[in-house]
Parts: C-alpha cells; structure tokens; sequence
C-alpha cells in the first residue's frame, strides 16, 4: 500500500510530531513527581530544578541529531529520515516507564532517567522539522502555510493528548505508578507510524531535486550560501521555544508550585489552552496563504509584545477562570505568531540542504533555549519574588523574533513587507 496524495501524506507526517510532543510534554508535566522519585532532595525547590535540568538535557544534543538526520534526509530522502527516527524516538521514551525509583536501585536510576531523555533528544530532534519539511513539500502552493501548521498543531494535540492524560494518571484512584503507563504508551503509537511512514511516498519536490542536484554535505554548503538565514532561524527558535515551553510546561509546574493548584487541574487548564491553539492555528495559517506570512507572523509578535505583562498579570490573580482565560490568550498569541513560520523558515533554505539547513539552526536554537526555558522562568520567579517576571522574558523574545525576521529577509534579498507566499528556492542552484 502506498499513499501518494498529500491528504494520505499529512497523517505520516503529522502523527511522528504529535508523538514527539506527547512525550516531551509528558516529562513536563511529570516534571514534580519525577523529581521525587528519581531526585530525591530535602529542598523541593533543588529537585523541581533536577527534573527540569533533566528535561533540558535531552535538547542539548539535539543539533547533532539534526545534523544526523538532516544529511539522511537531504541525501537519502525525507521519507527515509522519519523512518528511522520515528521507532529509535518510541523505544527510550517507553523505556522510562520502567526504570526502578531512587530508592529501588539508588544512583542508577537517575542515570538511566538522563541517558534515555537525552537518547530521545537526540532522535526527536529531526521530528518536527522533518515532517514540517515533508507536509509542505507535499502540498499544493497556495497551502503551504496550512500544511506547515499542522505540525505546530500537532504539537498541542501531542501536549494536550500528554495532558489528559497526565490529568488521568495523577487522579486519586490511579496507582502511586501510574504515570509510567504514559511512557509505555509510546512504543505502541511509535509502531503505528512506523507502518505509515514505511507505505508513503517520498515528497515530489525531493524526487524532483534528485533529479537536478544532491550535495554531497548538505550543512556546510548552508554554512556557505545562506549563513544569515541560520542565524536568523536560531533567532525564531528561541521564540517559539520561550512561547511554548514557558506557556505549555512552565506553568503546569508555576500553577502547582505558587498557587497550590492541584497537578490535574493545572494540566487540565493547559489541555484546555493547547485545544485553543490547535483549532486556531489552521485559521491563522489559511489568512497567511492569501495575505502573506510575514504579515500575520509580525502581527503576533507585536500583539505578544503589547499583550504578555497584562497577560500575567490575569494570570497571577490565582483565580482559575482568570487563569483559564489567560492561557486561552496565551494561545491565541501562539497560534497567530506560529501558524505560518514553519513554511517561512522553510522558504529560507533551497530543496538540496534545507532538511539540514532548517533542521540544524531551529535546533540550535531550541536546545539553547527550549530546555532551558522552564529552568530559566522558574529561577527568574524564585529570585525575584515577582510572579509577572516570566512576561519581560516572553516580550524579550519577541523583539529577539522581529529582528530576526528582518536578519533573515535581508539575507533573501527580500523586502521586510514581501509576500512570502511561496516554496521556491531563494538561492540559484
């Protein structure tokens, strides 16, 4: 069986990120109950800091991975790429579930909890860019900001699939060792895949570049002809890393920690924000494909400057509608900002290096700034006593984004108010 249409194609594509999310967002949510039985510490604040430094642990070799896969995907194909990554991803995160506790079997177990997160990292790292990659390069032109938002949708159904089911897991008539079904889940969804992946076609566009070129290495010719463009995606990377992981797994943690918000409630309010984003990003996505990416992406991220303070502020009431209405914000700042820029960032970077190109710079930026974000707002809250602080953060990324729009046109030879409508390699072959 082999699926060649590109609504057939979308499912391979977007079921790995999905999955990818779900287990990231998992460690997130487990991050308090983690922290216990693997760290164990008498200053509960110092073990929080153990799960989530083990949480950034896992990103810090994903360039490499990137790297990896990207010069699979740029040589072999980007079929093959996801593939490969999608069961070598299931395999470590199942088999969190079954590491014994601290008490069980003592040093080792934080050990294999770090080698298994940092496994999948390494693995995961090519997922959402690789299938960003793939759906748009199946898709139609006219529909390739829609099609490159379903894997920023795919990420809030995984980490709203991670959500209910972290609300289920963490419910009183659950066991004391229920949240390990959660990780085991993923070997079976990573089977799934697989089966999808292995029976669809490679994408037209990278069959047709087969054809004219292949580079032998990929990342250094992208080094060489488009330098400004990596430094310009590492910028938006820390965007959507401060965006996502402050919004998504920050404040699951925030919630419990300042407000004695119980963990079910608190996830169950994030789940309610990620459906938000889920269901509006194609909208969003749809007005980009007919007026241009650059114009609804910039009017995101100066609603996100204008909108985080006032935001928090809502947000640090403590009251659960407040807060609820809040991150329903929260979300609809993401999904305007993010609908269409996984097809801009691709746009950046020709057929022949663009899986390692775009692959290795978002990654680069999310594993400097992903990871390191709930580590990062958690300090910030604790040393400053202010529970607004996290807003400067998301205003700093903003501006860090918005300079890195323009870095990235001037490195196309684009005007800043171009319609950015289209998949075409920017560089001559």
């Amino acid at each position: 069986m082999h699926l060649s249409s590109p609504n057939k194609a979308l499912y391979a594509g977007v079921l790995g990120t999905v999955l990818q999310w779900y287990d990231f967002a998992l460690f997130g949510y487990f991050a308090p109950i983690i922290a216990t039985t693997y760290f164990p510490n008498d200053d509960r604040f110092a073990a929080l800091l153990s799960a989530f430094g083990i949480f950034a642990v896992g990103y810090l070799l994903a360039p490499l991975g990137s790297l990896l896969f990207g010069y699979i995907g740029d040589r072999f194909g980007r079929k093959r790429a996801l593939t490969i990554s999608i069961l070598a991803m299931a395999i470590p995160t199942a088999l969190i579930s079954l590491v014994p506790s601290y008490e069980a079997i003592g040093l080792a177990a934080p050990i294999l909890i770090t080698l298994f997160r940092v496994i999948q990292g390494f693995v995961a790292s090519s997922e959402f860019t690789g299938s960003a990659i793939f759906l748009v390069e199946h898709a139609k032109e006219g529909n390739k900001a829609f099609y490159g938002c379903l894997t920023s949708s795919a990420y809030s159904v995984g980490s709203l699939l991670a959500g209910l089911t972290a609300s289920l897991l963490t419910a009183s008539f659950m066991p004391d060792w229920g949240w390990r079904i959660g990780f085991a889940m993923a070997l079976i969804a990573g089977l799934v895949i697989f089966y999808l992946r292995f029976n669809v076609q490679e994408t037209p566009e990278y069959m047709q570049m087969v054809r004219t070129r292949n580079v032998r290495f990929p990342f250094l010719l992208a080094l060489k002809e488009n330098p400004l463009a990596i430094i310009g995606v590492i910028g938006l990377a820390w965007l959507v890393s401060v965006l996502t992981f402050g919004t998504y797994i920050f404040t699951a943690t925030y919630l419990h920690r300042y407000f004695n918000m119980s963990l079910s409630i608190a996830t169950l309010i994030i789940t309610f924000a990620l459906a938000v984003d889920a269901v509006l990003e194609p909208f969003f996505a749809i007005l980009a494909d007919r007026i241009g990416f650059l114009k609804v992406v910039c009017f995101g991220l100066i609603a996100t400057i204008c909108l985080s303070l006032p935001i928090f502020l809502l947000l640090a009431t403590g009251q659960v509608s407040l807060i609820t209405l809040s991150m329903a914000l929260l979300s609809l700042l993401i999904a305007m900002t993010f609908a269409p820029l996984n097809a801009y960032m691709i746009s950046l970077f020709p057929h022949h290096y663009r899986y390692s190109g775009f692959g290795v710079a978002f990654h680069i930026g999310i594993s400097l700034f992903g990871g390191t974000t709930p580590l990062a707002l958690m300090w910030l809250v604790n040393q400053t006593g202010n529970l607004t602080s996290p807003a400067y953060y998301y205003i700093a990324a903003a501006i860090i984004g918005l300079a890195s729009l323009r870095l990235c046109e001037y490195s196309q030879g684009r005007s800043t108010r171009s319609k950015s409508a289209t998949l075409a390699p920017v560089i001559e072959d």
